[in-house]
């Protein structure tokens, strides 16, 4: 077959590519069909299969409840739908949740999955501000665009290139967090680039470019050069943190004028330091083996001969053979002597190490500003075009010292021959390849993962692999009928909605089953699903009538103790994950996530049992149905509010038998939680004691501290956690752990500071007794300390107090302090056998002190982690 070439946009398609090659890379092909339910009958007729019948109002309000909006509706609200017998009442409800603010937070958490969504850079080097200025702007733009339904090609173009369609402080400038949130890899500009077309290439055509970094791709026709006319779109642009709200702040305004005019006076000193040393850079292509160009990790004095310009020297005597770099020509802005006028993320390896250092700060004491400083404007980081477009190498096997042949910026060669990017970078025209409405893969892609949320498995069940090692359609044709259908609508994102929740298929029941179809891939039932961690975390918060249901704004971390909000604002570090999210298949920040797994492991139960948050959940919960006039009618309200449902009969009998039960004896430790305090306070040399203890006000789940950042501007670095921890940052906040004694007598205490760093100056301990005064006292660096002390005299109520502050200067304080208090006499029973009474430092660290549930509460608490609440039907 000839290949004939077909305009498409900035495409030129060969339709003869199409027809040879695999089924996501040939055009979309036009088919007939009257609704979803018409492709599924079909297949199901071939197999001999039958529908399962329509679902109960109940498990209808529900099911559609929670993929909407990811929340259980109300007990009123699931009473009002079942009592509505109108034809258009399943129609009306579907319109109600669409219209809901809440249906843009549910779905913007699937594509921040795809997106790799975090609040943090991931790993930075100190000198660095590591939280990310523009992910909340990000996360909130994405929850406004699906509930305003913004076109879903206009919303991937202002994802790619909104710099270069919507005019200066445009809200939607915040979009292009897309492409930025990603790691920072330590500044190394190959895989940040990396990142960057990975999730522009898996996230929005299905396809795993990236597996062409190193080789042609082993499967799929994407051969290294595509991989590098890509790689040079984004070589081509350049981070830049730009307003995207008007701005009155005036002290943003000076801290953003005094970055600007710094990195001005570097650049231009930069500039001359190089032009002087031209000779010497000159020489230098002559030895380049003491240059190497991946030098990230060389510590560059003002002195040296940048590694990095020395590249860029020889680059541009290859690029100009037989011209010579004058004086003049190192004034252009093409010289490798030239340092672009860009945000210190972009040019740092232009700067002596000190400078960079120095820059890194300016820019840091500007983000922090708008981190901190609710009435900032939000800002964006966004990519723009470099004045000098690069044109792109092919790095032979990935490596960047073994540079191949040139290759245009243009898009996947697959499509048949392709047009050279000619405005600016071409990121422009990349996402206008990408949302042209010829390309096969866009919508395709898009309604699979409309699908895949909707049934529980995409039509394609690799969502972000389309390629040939991807799964193949269980129902291609309805898969292409969806395509056309969504592009027919105006790529509106809620038309697709409507069209699969208002199909039969997807208000099948999901109580059959037929052993020809186990895994349930012809959809002749719906599937089952477990809450999503936050979907769990919301539904109980909800239940317990805690929920805060504000929209957008800062992220709060997880159990903070104010933090009500919903899930999708829980601050996301890359670094620090809470264990519990993994636990609960949590997305992995650091990669584009298309779909998540679903795992049964002991934790997740174990973290339903014991952890605070969910015992608080059902204390709450307790508490709003204790007005109930019977124990029966309480039961109802319960599973109203857990449940959409009375409780039947049965379970308002086992419910009461189970409350009227006096609870089993449980034998466990004794409970010395209430004995410890954690506070900070000075060490009064003259007086032996701490002048004014303080409690420190924040607990994280595993450490008190001065809030949920850490260190923070009131108390530093004070931290204590149950085997040490950190003082603060002077002398003034000495970190303080004391006991108290819960009855007269003399104790045996079991105490050694550790502190372990060979920098710094160390630290100083001290024990004080509220009567007795200073016990020990030692300074220590590197070093440990045997504090111990017998028959230590304690009247019922004296404190003994175990401090640490920061000896000299602030600089590796961390230690290792977890102290042991016993009886010095121990009484025993007539067997001998009574155990010792041991208050534990280690041990004993709680929040607070243990309390049993009470037998209503521990009913809350098991139906809380029941499979009815746990799993929409």
């Amino acid at each position: 077959m000839p290949r004939v070439p077909v305009q498409l946009g900035v495409l030129l398609i060969s339709a003869s590519a199409f027809a040879a090659e695999h089924w996501a890379f040939q055009p979309l092909k036009p088919v007939k069909g009257a609704g979803v339910d018409e492709f599924i009958q079909a297949k199901l007729k071939e197999e001999g299969l039958k529908s399962a019948p329509r679902a109960d109002a109940r498990t209808l309000i529900r099911r559609a409840s929670f993929d909407l909006t990811g929340l259980a509706p109300t007990a009123e609200e699931t009473e009002a739908f079942i009592r509505d017998t109108s034809p258009d009442a399943y129609p009306r409800l579907i319109e109600r949740l669409l219209s809901s603010p809440h249906y843009g937070e549910q779905w913007a958490r699937h594509w921040l999955d795809v997106a790799r969504y975090s609040d943090t850079k991931g790993y930075v080097y100190a000198r660095e501000e590591k939280n990310w200025v523009h992910a909340t702007p990000y996360r909130d733009w994405v929850v406004r665009a699906l509930n305003a339904d913004l076109p879903y090609d206009r919303f991937l173009l202002l994802q790619l290139a909104a710099d270069q369609v919507v005019p200066a402080k445009s809200p939607d400038l915040a979009a292009m967090g897309f492409l930025t949130l990603g790691r920072r890899f330590l500044g190394v500009s190959h895989d940040i680039i990396d990142d960057r077309i990975d999730v522009v290439m898996r996230g929005t055509q299905a396809l795993t470019v990236a597996c062409a970094r190193c080789h042609d791709h082993k499967f799929d026709p994407i051969p290294t050069r595509d991989y590098y006319s890509l790689y040079g779109v984004f070589q081509s642009s350049a981070e830049a943190l730009v307003p995207c709200a008007a701005s009155a702040d005036e002290k943003l305004a000076e801290l953003v004028k005094k970055n600007r005019d710094l990195m001005t006076k570097r650049r231009e000193e930069q500039m001359a330091r190089t032009r002087a040393r031209a000779a010497d850079y000159q020489k230098a292509l002559t030895e380049l083996d003491k240059y190497p160009e991946q030098g990230f990790d060389q510590i560059i004095d003002e002195k040296d001969i940048n590694p990095f310009i020395v590249h860029r020297w020889k680059a541009w005597v290859e690029a100009h053979p037989g011209l010579e770099l004058t004086e003049e020509a190192l004034k252009k802005e093409d010289s490798p002597a030239y340092v672009p006028d860009e945000h210190i993320a972009n040019n740092e390896m232009y700067f002596p190490t000190g400078i960079i250092t120095e820059l890194w700060k300016a820019q840091g004491e500007v983000d922090r500003h708008l981190l901190k400083t609710t009435a900032a404007p939000a800002h964006a980081t966004v990519l723009v075009d470099r004045a000098l477009p690069s044109t792109p190498r092919v790095l032979l096997r990935g490596n960047p010292l073994t540079k191949g042949d040139a290759v245009p910026r243009q898009y996947l060669s697959l499509f048949g021959g392709q047009r050279p990017f000619t405005k600016g970078s071409g990121r422009l025209e990349l996402a206008q390849a990408i949302t042209d409405p010829r390309n096969p893969l866009t919508a395709r892609v898009m309604v699979n993962r409309l699908w895949q949320h909707h049934f529980g498995r995409g039509l394609v069940s690799t969502p972000s692999d389309f390629g040939k090692q991807g799964g193949t359609p269980s129902h291609p044709e309805l898969l292409d009928w969806l395509a056309q259908r969504f592009m027919d609508s105006g790529w509106s994102l809620k038309a697709m909605h409507r069209l699969l929740m208002l199909s039969q298929t997807y208000q099948q029941s999901s109580q059959t089953s037929d052993a020809r179809d186990p895994d349930n891939r012809l959809l002749s039932r719906m599937s089952p699903h477990r809450l999503s961690f936050e979907e769990a975390r919301d539904a109980w918060l909800t239940a317990a009538g805690q929920m805060n249901l504000k929209v957008g704004g800062r992220p709060e971390a997880l159990f903070g103790a104010s933090n009500k909000r919903r899930t999708l604002y829980t601050l996301v570090d890359r670094e620090n994950v809470p264990a519990v999210m993994r636990t609960f298949d949590f997305a992995n920040p650091d990669l584009s996530i298309p779909q998540r797994s679903e795992t049964s492991v002991p934790q997740q139960a174990l973290f339903g049992m014991n952890h605070p948050f969910v015992v608080q959940q059902a204390r709450a919960l307790v508490r709003d149905a204790a007005a109930g006039p019977s124990g029966a009618a309480r039961i109802h309200w319960i599973y109203g509010r857990l449940f959409q449902r009375r409780a039947t009969q049965d379970e308002v009998e086992a419910g009461l038998r189970f409350v009227g039960e006096e609870p089993a004896t449980l034998a466990v430790e004794t409970d010395h939680s209430k004995s410890w305090q954690y506070g900070y306070g000075e060490w009064d040399e003259s007086a032996g004691r701490v002048k004014d203890f303080k409690a420190l006000p924040h607990f994280t789940g595993s450490a008190w501290q001065g809030a949920d950042a850490w260190p923070n501007p009131e108390l530093g670095w004070a931290q204590l956690t149950a085997a040490g921890g950190h003082p603060g940052n002077d002398r003034k906040h000495a970190v303080v752990r004391r006991w108290s004694a819960p009855a007269s007598g003399t104790y045996d205490i079991q105490s050694v500071l550790v502190h372990e760093p060979e920098a710094g100056d160390g630290i100083r301990g001290f024990m004080s007794h509220s009567r007795l005064g200073k016990l020990r006292d030692t300074r220590l660096r590197a070093s440990k300390a045997d504090l111990s002390l017998s028959a230590i005299e304690f009247q019922s109520g004296d404190t003994l107090d175990f401090i640490v502050d920061i000896a000299d200067g602030l600089n590796s304080d961390q230690f290792l302090w977890s102290p042991k208090i016993v009886p010095s006499t121990q009484a025993t029973g007539s067997g001998g056998d009574t155990p010792q009474e041991t208050w534990d430092a280690g041990k004993d660290f709680y929040a607070q002190p243990r309390l049993q549930l009470n037998a209503w509460e521990q009913l809350v608490q098991v139906l809380m982690l029941s499979n009815e609440f746990m799993f929409v039907d």
